[in-house]
């Protein structure tokens, strides 16, 4: 009976274990595959930024923002002025925060043409099922940097990036209090608020960093 026991155990544990696995190379996949590519394209292609940057911008953006969940990113930076969202205002700002995230994302990353990306295998796994991967940057001529990305699954068993902090900088906080701020300055006027809201550059944002 003990051996029984200790060998469905032993299965138990295997099966885990590979399950585990299973996820982690999804997850692994879902960000290396892309910034891989990302990186790569600009490599190839970036000299089409100097002729055309908006074209060449929106190219890469079509990489990343089927990626993030712009809902619940949207959601995290309103923070409490959500619950009194209508509609139209959260559809509003969830425009605006998209290209937000994503020009920081892509203007920060432009700047890297002669960087190699090694995404990190050890995943973590928080305890609000959210994980955390670490992309490295490196270059033989200039400093190396991580940016991490935390990813979570939806509804639809998809897995979307909900926040990304670049060389330590977090972008959701740092969105989060450039609004707390110019919210409270707009007397908690939402409409106010989100027209009057113009976050950092990313130039301002990494100035400091």
């Amino acid at each position: 009976m003990i051996r029984l026991l200790n060998l469905k155990s032993l299965l138990l544990l295997v099966i885990s274990l590979n399950i585990f696995s299973e996820k982690n190379s999804e997850i692994f996949s879902f960000i290396d595959d892309n910034a891989q590519y990302f990186l790569q394209l600009i490599k190839n292609d970036g000299n089409e930024f100097e002729s055309n940057p908006e074209e060449f911008k929106n190219k890469l953006k079509n990489i990343w923002e089927p990626m993030v969940d712009v809902r619940l990113v949207s959601r995290l930076i309103l923070n409490d002025a959500y619950k009194d969202a209508s509609e139209q205002q959260i559809e509003l700002f969830e425009e605006r925060t998209k290209k937000l995230l994503l020009d920081t994302y892509v203007s920060t990353l432009l700047e890297f043409k002669e960087y190699d990306i090694e995404t990190q295998t050890d995943i973590k796994v928080n305890k609000n099922n959210t994980y955390e991967v670490s992309v490295k940057f490196s270059s033989a001529n200039a400093y190396s940097f991580s940016s991490k990305f935390t990813i979570y699954r939806n509804t639809k068993n998809e897995l979307k990036i909900i926040n990304i902090i670049i060389d330590g900088i977090n972008l959701g906080l740092t969105f989060r209090n450039q609004f707390r701020d110019v919210y409270k300055n707009s007397a908690l006027d939402l409409d106010v608020a989100i027209k009057n809201w113009q976050p950092l550059s990313s130039d301002e944002i990494f100035s400091d960093s």
